[in-house]
């Protein structure tokens, strides 16, 4: 196969290319200008009924007053315009001379090229302002289903991180140590507590304060929102002592709740919103407090 063969085949796939994207245009052209016509059709009914009844206010209001009667004139539909059109006509006619400029500089850029490497030349056919307008408006259309499918994205990942971050139960871990097994095992260090404090009361471990808050669950689950007795439940403690109305406590967690155990048994607190509620038991022989 020669060269000008081979360059005229080039050509004939370019052409036909080309004229597939035609004919695509030109039906999106026909199918945004029906909607349009449609649209059209509807705003001067809209605007023709409102007229009639303005002229006929008006009318009885130069009958009433003695004086003669002109009419609103209503257009032809051909000739009428709502104030959307007209601003977005200007817009549109503004873009397609824009597009046009930028559209014949790339198409002698092109030729210019072709030629220096001897390949032949399919301009980009030039669109009509029907055409480019029924592009735009299918173009910004797949545009903003983009843009909100991202937004719909981002804003699951935002809440989904949130939730993550406010169940996040931290849990210290310290250096491994290795066992007589050969086995590793995080140090487990005591919590501090100090030995010349003077005082009457004992710091309690956190088996005494949890033993505290299932007797106090047990007598006050009804009044905390829960629909059964937690108190067999799971409770967990979240690893750090606050302070509390001037004492230490420690922190713990049931089915979803926060509660407060001072360190020494001397109140226990239900935490929510910001606020600590102190709670008390009406038993003391639910539970065997020396285990």
């Amino acid at each position: 196969m020669s060269k000008e063969e081979k360059n005229a085949k080039k050509l004939a796939k370019k052409e036909a290319k080309q004229e597939k994207k035609n004919v695509k245009a030109q039906a999106a052209a026909a199918k945004a200008k029906a909607k349009a016509d449609k649209k059209h059709a509807k705003d001067y009914e809209k605007f023709v009924k409102d007229t009639d009844k303005k002229n006929q206010k008006l009318q009885a209001k130069a009958k009433q007053d003695g004086k003669n009667f002109t009419p609103i004139a209503i257009p032809a539909i051909e000739e009428f315009q709502t104030k959307g059109e007209i601003k977005a006509e200007k817009a549109m006619k503004k873009a397609y001379a824009s597009y046009i400029k930028k559209l014949e500089k790339k198409n002698a850029q092109t030729e210019k090229k072709c030629a220096k490497k001897g390949k032949p030349f399919v301009p980009v056919a030039i669109p009509t302002e029907e055409e480019f307008a029924a592009t735009a408006v299918s173009g910004n259309k797949a545009g903003k289903i983009i843009l909100t499918i991202i937004l719909v994205l981002l804003i699951w990942f935002l809440v989904y991180f949130m939730i993550m971050f406010v169940s996040y139960n931290y849990q210290p871990i310290g250096p491994e140590t290795t066992t007589a097994e050969g086995t590793k095992e995080p140090v487990v260090y005591n919590l501090y507590s100090n030995p010349h404090e003077i005082t009457t009361t004992p710091d309690y471990s956190i088996a005494d304060a949890k033993l505290y808050l299932k007797q106090t669950l047990s007598d006050n689950w009804g009044n905390l929102g829960y629909s059964s007795d937690p108190s067999n439940g799971s409770i967990s403690y979240n690893n750090r002592i606050e302070k509390i109305n001037g004492a230490d406590c420690y922190m713990f967690t049931c089915e979803g709740k926060t509660f407060a155990v001072a360190v020494k048994l001397s109140a226990a607190y239900y935490c929510h919103n910001g606020e600590y509620t102190p709670l008390s038991f009406n038993n003391t022989d639910q539970f065997n407090w020396n285990n």
